[in-house]
């Protein structure tokens, strides 16, 4: 069972999230923000990160950095995850070593658990 973390600072998207990832065959961990995110992802060596752009004490762009600093499994998959502009956004999440970008507003939350899969099978 892929163990997934969810960085995500509106906790009814959080919600939604976790049931739709739990309910696809995901163990998924939840956290309000990067800071958080960082403490679970020391802890239960996920396999994947999907994170939200914008969040209180530590971004989504600095928690991808926190992720790619060396402390952590290279392998570790991470989705940016984000209603903000695409171009710019999408490249700076890849730079900074995200394996995807997805636009919240493009993708219902059974769409989003599709999408997620497919990133990771591909290993992008």
């Amino acid at each position: 069972m892929p163990k997934l973390l969810i960085a995500e600072d509106d906790l009814m998207l959080l919600e939604i999230y976790q049931k739709k990832f739990t309910d696809s065959g995901f163990e998924v961990f939840l956290a309000e923000n990067g800071k958080i995110a960082l403490g679970i992802a020391k802890k239960e060596k996920v396999d994947i990160v999907l994170t939200d752009s914008i969040m209180p004490e530590l971004d989504g762009f600095d928690l991808i950095k926190g992720l790619r600093n060396g402390e952590f499994d290279p392998s570790i998959k991470i989705i940016m995850l984000s209603n903000i502009g695409e171009g710019d956004n999408r490249k700076k999440a890849i730079d900074l070593g995200a394996n995807g970008f997805i636009p919240k507003s493009k993708f219902t939350p059974t769409e989003l658990v599709i999408e997620v899969k497919k990133i990771v099978e591909v290993g992008g």
